[in-house]
Order: structure tokens, then sequence, then C-alpha cells
């Protein structure tokens, strides 16, 4: 009968034990995912940055005076997003060493000297057209890079696989034009490491399922 009643006791804390580990893996995945998803914000919040930035560039080059503001407003987002409260409570919670945020800092240092070299263009810059290709290009892989991010969040059923396969299309294409272009060697060598952390970025893992965690428990 004693051994009974311990084995029974034993295997409840076992099962007990059991629970607790459990319990422990699925917040950690829960953890692990709200990191990212507030990392792939704060990188769209760069991307866009750079959107505004390539247009202001193109304005730049034709003598729009709306040209200066709009670069002026790319770096206020492109600071806003690296200096902000989410921003100091990510590093607060141990995530400065992480792969992810050490190229989101890499990105933006990166996409500041890019914006400030946006800045001095004017209708007198030489090679306008290799520029203006050059600007396309850190369009097409910001849009990209975002649309793969939010398809990856899984959010949107069938439609978020249409929107990582047209965001592979778009860094594809700025990829084909930084190889096509010929001209503005600074300017673009600039855009080439800005595209390739673009491109670089690492994917988002696989959304923790809760149903598995339940059943498991």
């Amino acid at each position: 009968m004693k051994f009974t009643v311990r084995l029974v006791w034993l295997l409840a804390l076992l099962g007990l034990s059991a629970c607790e580990f459990d319990r422990h893996e699925v917040h950690e995945a829960r953890q692990n995912l709200s990191y990212t998803l507030e990392m792939h914000h704060i990188h769209m919040l760069i991307n866009h940055s750079l959107q505004m930035a390539a247009q202001g560039a193109d304005m730049n080059l034709q003598g729009v005076e709306l040209g200066p503001a709009l670069l002026a407003k790319s770096t206020e987002l492109l600071k806003r997003a690296m200096s902000g409260l989410e921003m100091a409570q990510l590093h607060k919670l141990g995530n400065a060493g992480k792969p992810l945020m050490e190229m989101t800092h890499a990105l933006a240092d990166k996409s500041t000297l890019l914006i400030e070299e946006m800045k001095k263009l004017s209708p007198e810059s030489k090679d306008k057209d290799a520029i203006r290709m050059l600007n396309h290009a850190i369009e097409a892989a910001a849009a990209g890079s975002s649309m793969i991010m939010l398809g990856q969040q899984g959010m949107a059923g069938d439609i978020d696989a249409v929107m990582v396969n047209h965001g592979q299309s778009m860094l594809g294409e700025a990829s084909g034009l930084l190889r096509d272009v010929s001209g503005a060697a600074e300017y673009k060598e600039l855009v080439n490491q800005v595209v390739h952390m673009l491109i670089g970025i690492p994917d988002m893992p696989v959304i923790f399922d809760e149903t598995e965690a339940d059943a498991k428990r």
C-alpha cells in the first residue's frame, strides 16, 4: 500500500514538472515571437524612411522644393524608430546582442549615411540617371522587405504567401538594378550596402501554435 501511494506521488510530481517545463517553453516562445514582431515593426519604419528619402532624393535631382523637407522627415522617422521608448525597452530586456538587433543598428547606421548623401543631391549632380535607378533600387528593396515581414506574420491566410512572394520579387528587382547600373560609384556603394542589408534581414521564426501547447498540457 505504501509503495502504491509513493508511486502515485512520484507520478504526480513528474507530471507537475512536465507541465512547468511546457509552460516555460510556451512563455519563452511567446517572448521570442513578441521580440521578433517588435523588431520587424521597427524595420518597417526604417524601410519607410528609406522610401521617403529615395523620393526626396529624386526631387532634389529635379530641383523640386519638397525634396529637402521629405528627406528631413525621413531622418526624423529613422531617429524615432531607433531612439524611441520601444527600442530602449528592447535593450533593457537584454536583446542588445541578438543578431537581429545588431543588424537593425547596422542598417540604421548605413541608412543614415545614405540619406545624408541624398541631401547633397541637386540638379547639378553628375550621373543623375544612374542615381535615379539606384534610388528606385532602394525603394524596391525597402518595399519588398516590408512586404515579406508582413506576410510572414501569418495574419491573412493565403494572401500572406502572395505578399512574401511579391516581396521577394521586389528584392530581386533591386539586386538586378544594382548589377545593371554603372556610374555614381560612391553613391552606388552606399546603396549596395543598404540593399544587401534589407535582403539579409533574418526570417521570422515559425509562429508558435498555442493549441499544440495546450494539447501538451
